[in-house]
């Protein structure tokens, strides 16, 4: 063999053996956990697309998509969480797998430095204060979902019901207002609920709480801004109220005779089976339950909108302690939250089989949107580059913007609560609202008694200690932000 042959066929060989070594790794799966409408029969289909497209964008990883139904989702994972399983991604709210609970005992990640550097983008879309609101401690443990940063309370109804039986929606200013609308139904629509109010999901929020601790702790301000001083809500003439009221309705057969114990309101929605349901409105609710649970809804307007920490933990996205790639789980979130395409697929599917396009970026369902509808587009990321339905307004995101404007800022806007001096008593109060609280909110048993019984038990458990802790933060809070 001459020198020349020989030579060639080493630089060959060398080039082989370099490439063998700079081939690029292989993808990271980043696995993700989210509430919705639970399993979905195209998910593999999704997450391929997705992950292909990560890829051309130079992300080196794949999409493991996992979705909880509502009924499920906290316990999983709690459970997830408490066993120290490894996973990158999941949803986190003041009302769901707790984000201040799971931050402070170290399931989360902070991700101050990690989005600074891998997301800067969808921080300025999210502004400083707004992301600075969600903070503990001076820390960030997720990213909030970019929507609307308000929040008022009122009724969805049925739209079909309301056109057959000609209900007058304009004469609703109060949930007593509802009940002629209520006996019709249950007069005349056989195996219908005609008010949802089961654990967790009733017409108790319609006093909108400012609560500055958990939501299952009774310690909260009014939300008006009328007082800076903090309160037992269950001792408030309006919850009590509220509760007899609700009393009524579950008497006179309103309501499903097991509701203290349901958990999942997705699924009756879906089956068609509730005619009106208290629910947390902003402009275009309607159209977006229209088009998750596949029935027609109409919103009324009860409460006015204000701006509170509950939309600053009211929906956000975390990385996991466990994950093994937080820096792949931060790049795959700045492009979900920055690029239409990405964060569309993941939110409605593939084009033409789980949607099909009217225009640009107005879409209707597609032949197969059974086989992928998480419903939950206004808990994924950056809502202002979301596809609309055909049936929605075409100013919707304009009038999120004047929505968030109109609102009132409420006077804790970022103040957090640190638990630490009475964890005890938290843990015991906690327990005595799993005990009462389910059945006086779905009005399963008689306030005048129940009530007193109540608060008596939450005293006992240390109620007091806890709301007292609150005045004493929230006052010095106060003083430090000159409010």
């Amino acid at each position: 063999m001459s020198r020349k042959i020989m030579a060639v066929a080493l630089a060959f060989l060398a080039l082989t053996a370099f490439g063998a070594l700079s081939a690029a790794p292989k993808p990271v799966e980043l696995t993700w956990y989210f509430i919705g409408n639970g399993p979905q029969t195209d998910v593999a289909k999704v997450e391929a697309a997705a992950s292909q497209y990560m890829q051309s964008k130079g992300l080196n990883a794949t999409i493991k998509l996992n979705c909880f139904d509502w009924g499920t989702y906290d316990q999983k994972l709690q459970q997830m969480i408490a066993s120290g399983e490894t996973f990158d991604i999941c949803f986190t709210a003041s009302w769901t797998n707790n984000y201040r609970n799971n931050a402070v005992r170290g399931a989360f990640l902070p991700i101050n430095d990690l989005a600074a550097k891998y997301a800067p983008k969808t921080i300025a879309q999210l502004g400083k204060d707004f992301f600075a609101g969600s903070a503990i401690d001076g820390k960030n443990y997720a990213i909030p979902a970019n929507k609307e940063k308000a929040h008022n309370w009122g009724f969805i109804v049925r739209k079909d019901l309301v056109d057959k039986y000609k209900f007058d929606l304009g004469k609703v200013k109060k949930l007593e207002d509802l009940e002629p609308m209520l006996q019709t139904i249950k007069d005349n629509e056989t195996g219908m609920y005609p008010l949802e109010a089961i654990l967790g999901e009733s017409p108790r929020f319609l006093l909108d709480w400012d609560k500055l601790v958990d939501d299952d702790l009774p310690v909260s301000l009014y939300p008006d801004n009328r007082s800076t001083k903090v309160v037992n809500e269950l001792e408030a003439p309006e919850t009590v109220a509220l509760f007899k009221t609700m009393h009524k309705f579950y008497d006179a057969g309103f309501i499903r005779k097991d509701a203290a114990s349901v958990t999942d309101y997705n699924a009756d929605e879906k089956a068609g089976l509730i005619f009106a349901a208290a629910k947390s409105l902003k402009p275009g609710k309607d159209a977006e339950m229209t088009n998750s649970t596949g029935h027609p809804w109409v919103q009324i307007d009860i409460t006015p909108p204000v701006m509170s920490n509950r939309e600053t933990t009211g929906s956000l996205q975390a990385i996991s302690r466990t994950s093994k790639n937080p820096e792949l789980a931060m790049r795959f979130l700045e492009l979900f939250n920055t690029d239409p395409y990405l964060n569309n697929l993941i939110n409605y599917g593939i084009e033409g089989s789980h949607y099909v396009k009217v225009s640009a970026n107005v879409v209707k369902a597609g032949p197969d949107v059974d086989k992928y509808n998480p419903g939950t587009q206004w808990m994924f990321g950056n809502q202002f580059i979301n596809y609309l339905y055909s049936n929605e307004d075409p100013a919707k995101w304009a009038k999120f913007l004047a929505y968030n404007k109109a609102s009132l800022p409420q006077k804790d806007l970022g103040f957090s609560f640190d638990p630490s001096s009475v964890k005890s008593q938290v843990a015991a109060v906690k327990s005595v609202w799993k005990e009462f609280v389910p059945s006086l909110e779905t009005g399963t048993v008689d306030p005048d008694t129940a009530v007193p019984e109540a608060i008596a038990k939450f005293k006992a458990a240390g109620v007091d200690d806890i709301i007292a802790e609150a005045q004493k933060q929230y006052d010095t809070w106060l003083k430090a932000n000159k409010k």
